[in-house]
């Protein structure tokens, strides 16, 4: 078996004999998310791939199916208001992942105190982007989905709230899941494409 083969067979164990102070430092830390910080960016745009189909799923619900009470891809609801969070909060954290990637990029190899402090960066955004804003996206998700179980099934749910998740809301600008689903399909797109790149030039894969 070739160096080579050994290297893919045990990349832990590569890393630690043959990688840079902040790739050695990176498997040998505990953390919630083991993932390179290329494949958090992927992940991440998994995310908000999975956020575009839901999304654009409620702005096809047909108002005359008396599923919802009000056009969804005509009106400002609390459930398209959820789901512009949800974008808002995986966008930031993808602005954050590749900001680091982009410093790791210039100053490789990094020094150990710099490496440091980027794996508490990447926890810290991995921590938000996959516990807060995809529980975020898990519930935005259902909401826009929930129109196609039927009426009774939203009835049922609507009666369990103090307010109707798809009650028609006053916004300074339309939050519409029309508006919303291309922005998550771009944004989930350029985070799949920075992500293989990054994960490429760093793993040679």
């Amino acid at each position: 078996m070739s160096a080579d083969d050994a290297r893919d067979d045990d990349p832990v164990a590569a890393a630690l004999t043959e990688g840079s102070p902040y790739e050695r430092l990176r498997v040998q830390r505990i953390s919630v998310f083991s993932w390179s910080l290329a494949e958090k960016l992927q992940r991440v745009g998994v995310v908000m791939l999975v956020l575009g189909v839901g999304v654009g799923a409620l702005a096809f619900v047909s108002p005359n199916g008396a599923t919802i009470p009000v056009d969804p891809g005509r009106t400002s609801t609390y459930a398209s208001l959820v789901s512009l969070i949800a974008l808002g909060t995986l966008a930031l954290v993808a602005l954050a992942l590749s900001a680091l990637a982009g410093f790791r990029e210039r100053n490789e190899p990094l020094s150990v105190e710099r490496a440091e402090t980027m794996l508490v960066a990447e926890e810290l955004c991995a921590l938000v982007g996959f516990i807060t804003a995809g529980t975020i996206t898990v519930i935005a998700v259902g909401l826009c989905l929930l129109p196609y179980l039927g009426g009774d099934s939203v009835t049922r749910f609507v009666s369990s709230l103090a307010r109707s998740p798809y009650a028609a809301i006053e916004t300074a600008f339309p939050v519409l899941p029309r508006l919303i689903a291309p922005v998550a399909f771009v944004l989930a797109a350029l985070c799949l494409l920075a992500g293989r790149r990054w994960q490429a030039q760093w793993t040679g894969s």
